[in-house]
């Protein structure tokens, strides 16, 4: 009686940590791409980067890193269109934590499955402050 006691509750944690690793995003863990890191990656033409800003297209047209593509942020990805699954996303936002960059990042490990995602720390904030090329769009 105590062996399938035990039994069972060895069985509950483990279904426990699977759960709330799945609920959790535990699959992948999210990481980080620092602005030095990624400059020096640009100024090598490196073409396994593809940098992605996740900030509306209105916001995206008045700035962001040279180079950039626009893939703005929603609570649920319906398709992540032509998003390279070959290259190493490298997402911004200009949010305070990158929380919009991070929950972006969540979705493609999770829900789409993609391997290469990094968030870029400090965002587009960051990016700024450091006087790092940026560029603008025109209508």
């Amino acid at each position: 009686m105590k062996k399938a006691f035990c039994i069972s509750k060895v069985l509950l944690f483990i279904i426990s940590l699977i759960y709330l690793g799945y609920a959790e995003g535990w699959a992948q863990e999210i990481r980080f791409m620092s602005p030095e890191a990624l400059i020096e990656l640009i100024e090598k033409k490196d073409d396994t980067i593809l940098i992605v800003d996740t900030q509306p297209k209105s916001a995206y047209k008045l700035g962001h890193i040279k180079g950039a593509i626009n893939f703005p942020w929603a609570p649920k990805i319906k398709n992540p269109g032509d998003l390279s699954r070959d290259r190493i996303l490298v997402l911004y936002c200009d949010c305070t934590n990158e929380e919009d960059s991070i929950d972006l990042a969540k979705q493609l490990l999770r829900d789409w499955e993609y391997i290469y995602v990094r968030v870029l720390k400090g965002g587009w904030g960051q990016w700024q402050k450091f006087g790092y090329p940026i560029e603008k769009t025109e209508e």
